[in-house]
C-alpha cells in the first residue's frame, strides 16, 4: 500500500533503534511501492546505518529495489529516487550508511515469490 502523493510523502519518522517493516509478510505484485520513511538525525552528525532485511515466503522471480531521495517523492515514486540496492534472493540483507531524507521500497518484475517482508532497522 503506496503512501506517496504529489505533495509529500506520508512519511514514518524513524530514529536510532527503530525497527520498520516497509512490508509485512504482504502480498504483492510487479511495481509495489513500500510506504515512505524519514530517518531522523542522531546527533550533530547523522551517521544512522540502516539494515535492509528482505525475505519472501518462497523463493523469488522478482526484484526488491531500495531508493533513497533528498526530494519527497511524488505518486510516480522512485522518478527522484536514487536506487540504492537490488535484492532477488529469497532472504537478503544490506547495511549502508547514506544520508537521504527520504527512503522506500519496490518490487519490480514480479511472477513467483509469495508473500514479502521488508524491513529496515536504523543503528
Amino acid at each position: 500500500m503506496p503512501l506517496f502523493n504529489t505533495a509529500f510523502p506520508n512519511a514514518t519518522a524513524l530514529s536510532v533503534g527503530d525497527t520498520f517493516n516497509l512490508f509485512s509478510a504482504d502480498t504483492v505484485a510487479s511495481n509495489s511501492l513500500s510506504p515512505v520513511i524519514a530517518v531522523g538525525p542522531s546527533g550533530p552528525i547523522a551517521e544512522n546505518i540502516k539494515t535492509w532485511q528482505v525475505n519472501w515466503a518462497s523463493a523469488p522471480t522478482a526484484n526488491v529495489l531500495i531508493y533513497g531521495s533528498n526530494v519527497p517523492p511524488t505518486t510516480a515514486g522512485p522518478q527522484n529516487g536514487q536506487l540504492l540496492y537490488t535484492m532477488t534472493t529469497q532472504s537478503a540483507s544490506q547495511s549502508d550508511n547514506s544520508a537521504f531524507a527520504f527512503y522506500w521500497a519496490q518490487v519490480t518484475a514480479y511472477s513467483a515469490g509469495g508473500a514479502l517482508t521488508v524491513s529496515v532497522h536504523v543503528g
